[in-house]
């Protein structure tokens, strides 16, 4: 392989950012209150087309919202787009659920289907716990 081959790897490798798989990046952990709300913000590097918020992976059957706008909501869940400029604002998507139960627990991912790169997505997990009552 020339010196050519060898940059334009490195370039396209520069041009992934999220979970590829290639590195075992810590989930974050959110905690809320059962009947309370949650918001959690998802960075990325690049933009994308399609917004996706899904409990588990982007199956068919787990994905909560799937858009092209920049603002969705279904029932509980809403997602909020703010593209960014690569490399100087990241692109921010902030997820909502409210009204939280505790079924809600579980690992959840935003992600960006993006043309001509690979898609990226960022994970979390939500904690509910039990609302205190006052006696």
């Amino acid at each position: 392989m020339d010196v050519h081959h060898i940059l334009i790897c490195f370039f396209f490798l520069s041009l992934q950012d999220g979970n590829t798989g290639l590195t075992n990046a810590q989930i974050t952990t959110r905690t809320g209150t059962e009947g309370g709300n949650i918001t959690v913000k998802c960075s990325f590097y690049f933009s994308g087309s399609r917004k996706l918020f899904c409990k588990g992976d982007c199956t068919t059957g787990n994905i909560l919202i799937e858009t092209t706008s920049n603002r969705a909501q279904s029932g509980r869940y809403s997602i909020e787009y703010k593209e960014g400029f690569f490399p100087s604002t990241p692109t921010l998507m902030y997820v909502s659920i409210t009204q939280l139960n505790k079924s809600d627990s579980g690992l959840y991912r935003c992600s960006l289907d993006r043309r001509l790169r690979p898609d990226s997505h960022d994970e979390f997990k939500i904690t509910v716990t039990e609302a205190l009552t006052n006696q």
